[in-house]
């Protein structure tokens, strides 16, 4: 393997070549992630509107392997045929800008097809979830939960008052909703707000005889 690489010709295959190898397997882990449900948590940088699409514009990881897997396949393979550097560069920059293009449109349309229009969320207020994505203390940033909602197990994104981060897989109770699709949670552990602790019989300081 070792042998073939260094031996990669023209000029400029070795890069191709590994550009290509990298983005595709920095994809297909992020697939596996997909796959495996979020039970592994990898970050993904968006600096996107995340909620469009969940991490899936233009500067995501997976936008930005799915634009380099295109460029270094496409390039090993233009500069295997022509020998022109200068070519191979700039059909790979087409076809990666090609494949992002596509990347983005269908992570959007099936995003699109996981919302609902009609959810109101008001409806999984009092119901019972678990932490998806972490939630930072204070409301000092957004996390995710997945709770029933009019029937239906629903990713939501959430905040928490608390001074503790909520972790994955942590059991959650909806308190109210911040805006139409935000809610408010709180540790399953914790008692609701408004309970209060059962009174303790008034100790007494006489000593029987």
């Amino acid at each position: 393997m070792y042998e073939w690489w260094i031996n990669l010709e023209p000029m400029g295959m070795r890069t191709f070549v590994g550009i290509g190898a990298i983005s595709s397997a920095v994809l297909f882990v992020q697939l596996l992630v997909v796959l495996i449900g979020g039970a592994i948590e990898v970050p993904d940088m968006d600096v996107g509107d995340a909620s469009a699409g969940g991490a899936t514009g233009m500067f995501s990881v997976r936008g930005i392997g799915a634009f380099f897997t295109g460029f270094g396949w496409t390039g090993a393979t233009v500069l295997d045929s022509t020998r022109s550097l200068g070519l191979a560069v700039l059909v790979a920059t087409l076809v990666g800008a090609v494949i992002l293009a596509g990347f983005i449109l269908l992570m959007r349309w099936l995003h699109s097809l996981r919302a609902e229009g009609t959810m109101d969320y008001s409806n999984a207020i009092g119901q019972v979830g678990s932490v998806y994505v972490p939630i930072p203390p204070r409301r000092s940033g957004l996390g995710q939960v997945e709770i029933l909602v009019q029937g239906r197990m629903s990713t939501v994104r959430a905040l928490n008052d608390g001074d503790e981060r909520l972790e994955n897989r942590v059991a959650v109770r909806a308190l109210e909703l911040i805006d139409e699709r935000t809610l408010l949670v709180e540790p399953l552990a914790k008692k609701p707000s408004g309970d209060a602790d059962e009174a303790s019989p008034p100790a007494t300081d006489e000593i029987s005889s």
